[in-house]
């Protein structure tokens, strides 16, 4: 109670419904470490979600491995997500994402067999956290933040769902041996470098946009690849893509993703292209994808192709 971590326990009942948009400073699903992939700052995220954290830390703290989620909690809609990230803050605010762990309450006992929610009575769950491995230094604090959203890493459910935990226990995978162990890798072995040249230089650009008269909000992702040329046989490559991740703080079923992706390839005379553009969107009872691919040879369309589906989301 009151928000600790690491307490003597007691009575709980505390309520989970966060925005819809929470989730959009947490980076890829699978981060290559470049152009903003990894998660950001946390600290707006974790001032929308449930959080419960230690003193400062009197000494540092050593995690290796997978940290384990024990909750008792008790859900308003039958269709719902807890999500938790354990987060080292330091004492000026900023918060890194140690880790982080994400579950379908339909799925809480398997994801093979689903089960519905018992609405309206408590029941237990356990909720798995990401391997990790990470120092936190003295004088640091480690935080658990719970929310029911994190997009766009989980479509929302079509409504909004309160968790209310009313216990829990977070057992920590501690290295206490930390101390002078630590590993250097041997120098790295690299192949010839790469014989090209940039005609064009590529650019990335990651940012959150907000519509100040709708209220939605957006993340936009778009990277060029720029314009390359191969110097041992000429060929030239390059390729555009733009993702939009739309979502408003208060409709779940706003939600929605546009991703379009352009590539070409071209020698002396003779070039050729192709676009993909794909959208996603979700109704009440099902999620909605249309898609376009094109292939040009030259100015020609020499191939188009359109897809359309629709999933019932029974079980999302």
């Amino acid at each position: 109670a009151g928000g600790v971590l690491g307490g003597q326990g007691g009575a709980l009942s505390v309520p989970v419904r966060t925005p819809q948009h929470l989730g959009l400073h947490t980076g890829e699903f699978f981060p290559m470490g470049l152009n903003a992939e990894m998660p950001g700052d946390q600290a707006a995220d974790d001032a929308m979600s449930v959080c419960f954290e230690t003193a400062p830390l009197a000494e540092a703290m050593v995690i290796l491995g997978r940290a384990g989620l024990g909750l008792r909690v008790m859900c308003d809609k039958a269709h719902a997500f807890v999500v938790a990230r354990l987060c080292d803050v330091g004492p000026d605010g900023r918060s890194v994402r140690i880790c982080h762990g994400m579950l379908n309450l339909r799925h809480r006992d398997s994801m093979e067999h689903p089960s519905p929610v018992p609405v309206g009575h408590a029941f237990d769950l356990t909720l798995p956290l990401d391997l990790a491995g990470y120092r936190l230094a003295a004088g640091h604090r480690l935080r658990v933040a719970f929310s029911t959203t994190y997009w766009p890493f989980v479509w929302p459910s079509p409504e909004a769902a309160v968790v209310t935990i009313l216990g829990g226990a977070l057992t920590l995978p501690l290295h206490v041996a930390a101390v002078g162990d630590d590993w250097t890798p041997p120098p790295v072995e690299t192949s010839a470098a790469w014989a090209h040249r940039a005609l064009r230089q590529g650019r990335a650009t990651r940012r959150i946009e907000n519509d100040l008269i709708s209220g939605a909000v957006t993340l936009v992702i778009e990277e060029g690849g720029g314009r390359v040329q191969d110097l041992s046989h000429g060929l030239i490559t390059g390729d555009s893509l733009r993702e939009e991740w739309t979502i408003h703080p208060d409709d779940p079923l706003c939600a929605s993703a546009r991703i379009e992706w352009d590539q070409y390839l071209e020698r002396d005379d003779w070039h050729v292209r192709t676009k993909a553009v794909a959208r996603m969107h979700g109704t009440a009872s099902d999620l909605v994808m249309t898609a376009r691919l094109e292939a040009w040879e030259g100015e020609a369309l020499i191939f188009a192709r359109d897809w359309a589906e629709s999933v019932p989301r029974a079980q999302v």
